[in-house]
């Protein structure tokens, strides 16, 4: 029994022996910048010392010095492609099975322990992700922002770990994926909430296209407490206005164009004026527009929205008729019908929309309106406004 304890004792120092030697070879390697015969040592070392956590852990930084090893390369010739493709993923992947195996492993001198090593795997991750988005190639975006973030998160990067999960929701979101656009988004609020109103953005109009108002005053009543600044506050007043016009409180909209239009912002004038026009605040959105275009009278956005507010009015008269109609209250429906307030809408909106037209006549809604004006006024529609419209909707197929 005694002999062979004493075998198995040697056995063990021998193997423990050979994996330290192997070791000592590959580092020696990298302190000599000769990574690929590194590599080559370590395809060694792995194969007799699959469950050793030191050489899991050196495996881990020989990739790493794989991928800088080609970065160089290509950085002296574009035109090369890369040997080692999958050194980074490789490399966390053995930071990881490193710690399995065990918790307190530690490296070599001048080497990275996991810790350290998963760290500086975040920026080139990262950088994989952008270019795989910007090539079409939105599973890999989704992998290398998934990798990044858990990178930051391990060096308790809590603020560019929250970007990498919006960016990771925004990937979702282009691939039709609404359950883990969602998912995403909420992660990237969680792990930083001061870090990014844009995805509080994100998550307000997610909900809004539900129509959960509940969903939608909870997001923008925490996004509103958190950010104080006016740079970043100002990214949550459209969605504010979005938000009050569908609960139909029209008192804290009108509240909040006024603040806006206050502070000199004049690219949200035509978003007020198409807020209060969708809150059936029609007065005081063409005051804001007729104060706005006193200034600047050939602005295309104030006299589309100019004929959006008076299109919104004529709507508005029609579904009160509509109503009406299936009430059987037939004088009142007759009454809506023969109103000067529907006539003098529908030529409001057509004067409006000519005007916007004639400043720039390819805006898809702006056409549809001014020719849907001339056929309930029954003025000629030119061939030209058919066909821009035609050729847009054709475009968008």
């Amino acid at each position: 029994m005694k002999k062979w304890m004493l075998v198995l004792v040697a056995l063990i120092v021998s193997v423990s022996a050979f994996s330290q030697s192997c070791l000592d070879d590959v580092w020696q390697c990298l302190k000599s910048k000769q990574v690929p015969k590194a590599k080559k040592f370590m395809e060694s070392c792995m194969a007799s010392n699959p469950d050793n956590a030191a050489v899991w852990l050196m495996q881990a930084n020989v990739n790493i010095q794989l991928y800088n090893y080609d970065t160089e390369r290509m950085q002296k010739d574009a035109s090369l492609a890369p040997r080692y493709p999958n050194a980074l993923e490789d490399a966390y992947a053995a930071f990881v099975k490193a710690v399995e195996l065990d918790s307190k492993v530690e490296p070599k001198s001048g080497m990275f322990g996991p810790k350290e090593g998963q760290q500086i795997l975040a920026q080139p991750f990262q950088e994989k992700a952008v270019q795989a988005k910007a090539s079409g190639k939105l599973d890999e975006a989704v992998k290398y922002y998934g990798l990044s973030a858990r990178c930051y998160e391990l060096a308790q990067k809590k603020a560019d770990a929250a970007a990498m999960y919006l960016q990771t929701a925004l990937v979702y979101n282009a691939k039709g994926d609404r359950e883990n656009y969602e998912k995403l988004l909420e992660k990237s609020v969680s792990t930083a909430p001061e870090a990014y109103v844009d995805a509080y953005v994100e998550l307000y109009y997610l909900y809004s296209s539900d129509k959960d108002t509940t969903k939608c005053g909870e997001i923008l009543n925490k996004a509103s407490k958190i950010f104080k600044d006016e740079a970043r506050l100002a990214s949550l007043y459209e969605p504010m206005m979005d938000y009050y016009a569908m609960i139909g409180d029209e008192a804290k909209l009108l509240e909040l164009c006024d603040k806006v239009i206050a502070s000199g912002n004049e690219v949200m004038i035509p978003k007020c004026a198409t807020y209060l026009s969708n809150a059936k605040s029609y007065a005081k959105a063409e005051q804001i527009l007729r104060d706005a275009l006193a200034k600047n009278p050939n602005d295309f956005n104030l006299l589309k929205q100019m004929g959006y507010r008076y299109a919104l009015e004529y709507y508005d008269i029609q579904d009160r008729r509509q109503a009406a109609m299936n009430a059987r209250q037939y004088e009142e429906a007759t009454r809506l019908f023969q109103s000067p307030e529907r006539k003098a809408a529908m030529e409001n909106a057509h004067e409006w929309c000519q005007r916007a037209y004639e400043v720039n006549p390819d805006d898809l809604e702006n056409n549809r309106i001014l020719r849907e004006m001339k056929a309930l006024l029954q003025i000629p529609i030119p061939q030209e406004l058919n066909d821009k419209i035609n050729a847009r909707m054709q475009s968008q197929h």
